[in-house]
């Protein structure tokens, strides 16, 4: 798991009712939509609910620093309303640290600006406190807290206790083994109070980027290269990357991927299959911009590309041997037999000019059909009792010279 190091800001924007919020992202600037995964994790996020009301509704804890350092200044608000509607908006700014951790949002807008975003208009004034690297509620709330700082360390802690709200939504995501919080804080006349159900699941969740800010996107694939035979289909395991504002994260969305040459392999829902033989490459795009760094793609046919062969299983006399082949692209193997071996103490070689066969009983000629004989094209000949031996034939024992079999 990596290892995050523990982050905290805060935000508070006062407002009169009904005023919109500019816009300060450049109109100019093309904003793309993009989606990543992330583990909501909203029953834990509700319970720091109750710890903040904790904390505003004590005599003990509900105070801060003044801006000397010189006094405790008392805090004295009522206990906040949890707000189903800030709560996604909460959720929504989650996800979005995992682009860009700040409370500028990845589309260069303010924070606050998620409100009209969402059609949450009839708000008087907001807050919000970001934290990333806590592993539980109770760890971001002790943080948030802030009870060693001073004054110009107690900005989560002023919203906290803030008299001006009167309702909060809180997020929690966990991505890429790294948890991200948020707790919106607002002053709504009307307050959100009926209830949804936790989400604790994988989510999809789009999110709004400039697209002149994309540093690079990645396409990470399995192999470097890709070495297939004609016909064969395979699917390369992909995850796309992005780089954002120096900050990098896997996205959702699915990149438009070709091969440079078709006529040697094709891409097609998320398969390589390999067409005839040769090299090329794999191209992408997304978002319409250009993807670099792709695998290269090898097609081949083992037949065009077997080595000499080794033998691995030696013949014998009784037993046949292998020769293996392998193939110089891909590794793989083929393997053909060996002939049995020859046993030179008990083998006839037989030589013949066929003329004529006649039968013959064993009789007439003892010695030779004792033992086999081989003929030249491999035949074996075993114990015979009457055969077929054609006129001229020589046969040799061992060393010996040749003897013609007159029958």
């Amino acid at each position: 798991m990596k290892k995050h190091l523990s982050k905290l800001l805060s935000f508070f924007l006062c407002i009169s009712f009904f005023v919109t919020i500019s816009n300060k992202s450049n109109a100019a600037e093309e904003i793309i939509p993009v989606n990543i995964s992330v583990q909501y994790g909203q029953t834990e996020a509700r319970t720091i609910l109750d710890m903040i009301n904790e904390m505003r509704t004590s005599d003990y804890d509900a105070w801060c620093w003044n801006e000397t350092n010189t006094k405790k200044d008392a805090y004295f608000g009522d206990a906040l309303t949890y707000d189903y509607d800030l709560e996604k908006l909460a959720m929504k700014r989650a996800a979005e640290l995992v682009i860009r951790y700040d409370h500028t949002r990845p589309n260069g807008e303010d924070s606050s600006s998620i409100y009209k975003e969402e059609n949450i208009t009839d708000w008087q004034s907001v807050g919000e406190n970001i934290a990333i690297g806590y592993h539980s509620a109770q760890a971001v709330n002790t943080a948030w807290r802030e009870d060693g700082e001073k004054y110009n360390g107690q900005g989560h802690r002023r919203n906290m206790l803030n008299p001006k709200f009167n309702c909060v939504g809180i997020g929690h995501v966990k991505y890429d083994g790294c948890d991200y919080w948020v707790e919106e804080f607002a002053y709504r006349p009307s307050v959100n109070t009926t209830k949804t159900s936790a989400i604790d699941n994988e989510q999809i969740t789009a999110i709004s980027l400039i697209k002149s800010k994309i540093k690079n996107i990645e396409l990470c694939f399995d192999k470097d290269s890709y070495i297939l035979k004609t016909g064969e289909t395979i699917t390369p395991n992909i995850k796309t990357m992005i780089n954002y504002l120096g900050g990098k994260a896997f996205v959702a969305d699915i990149p438009d991927i070709s091969v440079t040459d078709s006529s040697i392999a094709t891409y097609s829902d998320g398969k390589i299959s390999g067409v005839k033989e040769g090299n090329t490459t794999l191209t992408a795009s997304l978002y319409g911009l250009t993807i670099t760094d792709m695998p290269t793609i090898t097609v081949h046919e083992c037949d065009n590309h077997w080595n000499d062969g080794e033998i691995t299983t030696e013949p014998t006399c009784i037993k046949e041997g292998v020769k293996t082949f392998t193939c110089t692209i891909c590794g793989d193997t083929k393997t053909e037999t060996i002939s049995k071996a020859a046993d030179k103490q008990s083998i006839f070689t037989a030589k013949s000019v066929i003329k004529r066969t006649l039968p013959v009983r064993m009789k007439a000629i003892p010695v030779i059909l004792i033992a086999p004989i081989a003929v030249r094209k491999s035949h074996q000949v075993r114990r015979l009792s009457k055969q077929t031996i054609t006129t001229g034939i020589q046969v040799r024992l061992q060393q010996a010279r040749p003897v013609k079999i007159r029958v």
